[in-house]
Parts: structure tokens; C-alpha cells; sequence
């Protein structure tokens, strides 16, 4: 007779906290609104690292960016597994070692196989069974298959068939789509509104997938389940429907547009969809126009509104099935992204649209929590919370976040001081002007360092989110600023390990 509860543990990819449970009018995701009802909402959560595979190393191994050493997005788990030794389990690996059966569905780990954290195994949707639903075959292409992603659309694959073109003239060929900045010159456009169903993108794939592993998995032992959705990522693939829910000239833009007076140009980082518009990739300084932004913006509501409706398809078989009552539903992203805010489009700095993160939790029908946590949280305590939830014992040894099922019992504005975050640059930024980005965030204040190779500090941002929200300004060199410049300083250099709240592990 199964005692645990289930964890249905549900990841996006590259998106804030933009649903309309986070207050932003704009968006229709009424099965993640309604879920948030009847959940926990973290208001304040935030990742470590503003790259899909470093912040995922992050959620499930519990541990931080400089214990995992995960900065990039190449193969981690094997080696890191070496590294930790036998006392090391994963997220989904710890609860199959306590008895649960674990699966995987989508875009979980941004990594290579890990079998020890899947007793059933992590599937991943196969391309020849989207392109069933795509409108263009194979063999009218024109270009080498592997430009084609996801695109769908006769637009898309015409564009991507003359910038091929273009590329051939140049006199390259298929062998130099190696080289990952070659790739980037003959991509399809930024957002896509194709007339298929849902199961054309991969999204619509994981969602049918884990919608029957929900139907047939067993009703006498637990399960903890991941479905991993990369729709959320750019480009904006949506089918035509989700589209048609918006009228884009009533979309309102970030009001403010422009840098932070006072931070350098490199802080911003390379905007995203440059490899979309342009066929330079990150070569070349690109900002998006406004009617770029506006199509990005309509691109950003399609996809959460195509996202939420395949939640609600999770949601809806978990009722079906008669786990929606003993099942713990996890709903998070694996970092943030800037929408537009400082007239940029990406995550590839540490400002805090890039770090900003959407964490919903519902509980079991039993033991129902509900409400909203304005404590500061983090993706290091996702681990030891769903292992109090399911009433495990932590591991012991590594893990460096602490449970907030406390703060769930009785949601509250206080839970960590501070929450730590880093970044490196990486391969394809235009402008390497620094070795790491230490960064730390209060719930008033910002405050990161940029050092050299040598760890010597090369500049400082300050921002303060009681005054300035929108991080207009970089406070740092202001003298009003100095104590709290000073404060933040100590707590960047104490480290997380100085104001952890009842740390794990």
C-alpha cells in the first residue's frame, strides 16, 4: 500500500515569472493560475546561474555553482558523480533509492543519460514523430535536415533555405555547421504561428508522454515523474491557435527600455534572438527594433499559453487517474529571462530578470497549503523541501539549501537574509571583459562583483528594488549608497553559508 505521496516535478524553460499567478495581465495561463490558487506561490525565488544546464545542476543535485563546477552547458552528471562519490544521489535518484519508481519526460537535465536517477527510464521525443504533423517534407528542404529544429511553417523553411544559400555562395558547406557560430547563420526566424497540433512541437510530445505515464503507472507504489518543456526557450514555436489568443498591437512593452545609467556595456550580455534575426549570430552588437520586440512579446504570450494548456493536460490526467489528491506538483523554470526589460531579449547576465524565478508547490488534498512565500528562496532548496514533503530524510553530506516547507505551513516575507548567484562567460559572448560574476541579492538590494582571471574586482554594480525596480541606475559609486554598499560586500564575501536558515546536508 503506497504511504508516500507522488511528485509530479513540471520545468520549463528560459521564462520568468511572467504567469498571470505572478500579476502580469498581459499572458492567458488559466491552468497554471488555478493551480497556483490552490498552491504555494514563492514570490522571491531565485536561480544560481543564468544557463540552462548550470541552474539544472543546481535543482537536482541540490548543490551550488561552485561545488558543481557546472558552468556551461556540456556533459555533467558522469564526471560530477566521480567527483562527489558513492554518498551522491540525485534529486530523482534519492527518492528511487527510498522507493520510489522515477521517470523522465523532455528536457529534464540538460545532460546525457543519467539511468541511476530513472528506474523507468528518461524519454526524450523523437524528431520523425513531430515531423508527421509538419506540413513540409524532407525531401522539399533545400538545405541540410539537421537547420531544420522545430520550424514548421513553408515561411520559416523558405527563410532558412535562403540564408543556407547565402552561405554556400560564401563557399561553406555541411561540414562546417560543426562549428556552432556557422550554425547560427542559417537559422529560421524568431517566432513561428504554424497551423499544426500541438504534438508538432516537442512540448506537445512530453505532455502526451507524461499524460500517459500518469494513466498507467502503478497506484500502489510512488512515483516521482519530471516532464521537461523547452517551448518557453527561443524561437517561439506555438501552434497558430495560442497565437490567435493575442492581439499584438495591445501588448504593452517594459516601460523602461534602455541600460542601467552607470553599468558598462558588456554587463548586458548578447541579446538571444540576434542568431534569429540577423545571420550573424552574436558576432555583431544586435538590439531588437520595437516591432521586433512586439513580435517577440506576442512570440513570449503564444508559447506560456501553449505551455500552460499542456500543464493543464498533466493536471487534467492526474485527476483521471486519482492521483491529484496525493500527489506534490512542482511548477518552475530552470532560470529567468529579460522580456524586453532594459531594450534587451536573453539571460546572459545577472541582472535580475535573469535570475527571477516562477516556483509553484501543491501539496497533497491532506495537507493542503496554500498561499503566498515573499521569503527569498532558491533552486538549492527545491531538494530538501520535496524530501520533507514526501517525508524522507535528507541525504547527508552535500546538500547546501534548506527546506522551505516551514514557510509553507505558514507563508511569510522572511526566510533566507540573502541568495548567491554566479556567472562566467561563455563561448559566444561577444565581449569577454570578465572571469566571474559574483553576485548576491537582498530583498532590497543587488550587488555584484565582476573580477578578473586573478578573482581581483574589475567593477561593481548596486542596485536598490525599493527605490528603482526597474534597475535604472547603478548605485555603487553614489556616497548615499556607501553603507549599503559596504553591508552587501560583507555578506558577498561571508557567503551563503553565513546566513543559511537551518541549512540541509
Amino acid at each position: 500500500m503506497k504511504e508516500k505521496p507522488n511528485i509530479l516535478f513540471i520545468i520549463a524553460h528560459d521564462v520568468g515569472r511572467r504567469y498571470g499567478c505572478y500579476g502580469n495581465a498581459q499572458v492567458d495561463t488559466p491552468h497554471i493560475d488555478a493551480l497556483a490558487e490552490d498552491s504555494v506561490v514563492f514570490q522571491q525565488h531565485f536561480c544560481h546561474w543564468p544557463l540552462c544546464g548550470p541552474a539544472r545542476a543546481n535543482i537536482f543535485s541540490g548543490c551550488r555553482p561552485l561545488t558543481t563546477q557546472r558552468f556551461n552547458n556540456q556533459d555533467f552528471f558522469p564526471t560530477f558523480r566521480e567527483r562527489m562519490g558513492e554518498g551522491f544521489a540525485t534529486l530523482p535518484e534519492h527518492f528511487r533509492n527510498n522507493g520510489y519508481e522515477t521517470a523522465a519526460a523532455g528536457f529534464v537535465f540538460h545532460d546525457v543519460d543519467d539511468p541511476k536517477s530513472w528506474s523507468l527510464g528518461h524519454w526524450r521525443p523523437a524528431t520523425s514523430e513531430m515531423l508527421k504533423h509538419q506540413p513540409v517534407v524532407e525531401e522539399n528542404l533545400g538545405f541540410p535536415a539537421r537547420l531544420r529544429g522545430q520550424w514548421q511553417s513553408p515561411e520559416a523553411i523558405e527563410l532558412i533555405r535562403e540564408r543556407w544559400q547565402k552561405q554556400v555562395d560564401a563557399g561553406l558547406t555541411e561540414a562546417d555547421l560543426d562549428r556552432p557560430h556557422i550554425a547560427r547563420r542559417a537559422r529560421g526566424p524568431g517566432v513561428e504561428a504554424a497551423d499544426v497540433p500541438d504534438e508538432a512541437y516537442h512540448g506537445g510530445q512530453v505532455a502526451a508522454r507524461a499524460v500517459e505515464m500518469i494513466e498507467t503507472l502503478p497506484k500502489d507504489k510512488p512515483f516521482f515523474l519530471a516532464a521537461g518543456f523547452i517551448d518557453t526557450h527561443l524561437p517561439f514555436w506555438a501552434p497558430r491557435p495560442y497565437w490567435e489568443r493575442y492581439d499584438r498591437n495591445a501588448l504593452t512593452l517594459p516601460e523602461f527600455r534602455k541600460p542601467p545609467e552607470g553599468s558598462p556595456e558588456w554587463a548586458m550580455g548578447d541579446s538571444e534572438p540576434a542568431q534569429y534575426y540577423t545571420t550573424h549570430g552574436y558576432e555583431e552588437p544586435w538590439r531588437a527594433s520595437e516591432a521586433e520586440s512586439l513580435e517577440l512579446l506576442h512570440g513570449r504570450c503564444a508559447v506560456l499559453s501553449f505551455f500552460d494548456n499542456l500543464v493543464g493536460k498533466m493536471l487534467t490526467a492526474l485527476e483521471k487517474a486519482g492521483h491529484a489528491d496525493d500527489t506534490v506538483v512542482v511548477l518552475t523554470s530552470d532560470h529567468g529571462f529579460h522580456d524586453g526589460e532594459h531594450g534587451y531579449w536573453g539571460k546572459h547576465n545577472v541582472w535580475d530578470m535573469s535570475m527571477r524565478v516562477p516556483l509553484v508547490i501543491r501539496t497533497p488534498k491532506a495537507e493542503r497549503q496554500s498561499g503566498r512565500v515573499g521569503g527569498l528562496t532558491e533552486h538549492v532548496d527545491v531538494y530538501p523541501t520535496l524530501c520533507d514533503l514526501a517525508g524522507l530524510p535528507c541525504p547527508e553530506g552535500f546538500l547546501e539549501g534548506a527546506s522551505m516547507a516551514s514557510v509553507m505551513e505558514t507563508p511569510c516575507d522572511e526566510f533566507k537574509q540573502a541568495v548567491f548567484s554566479h556567472r562566467k562567460h561563455i563561448w559566444h559572448d561577444r565581449i569577454q571583459a570578465y572571469d566571474m560574476a559574483n553576485t548576491v541579492r537582498t530583498q532590497r538590494y543587488r550587488l555584484t562583483r565582476y573580477l578578473d582571471p586573478s578573482g581581483n574586482p574589475i567593477y561593481t554594480e548596486l542596485f536598490d528594488y525599493e527605490k528603482d525596480p526597474e534597475e535604472r541606475r547603478n548605485y555603487a559609486e553614489d556616497p548615499a549608497y556607501a553603507q549599503a554598499s559596504a553591508e552587501m560586500e560583507a555578506l558577498l564575501e561571508g557567503g551563503w553559508q553565513e546566513v543559511a536558515p537551518n541549512p540541509s546536508g
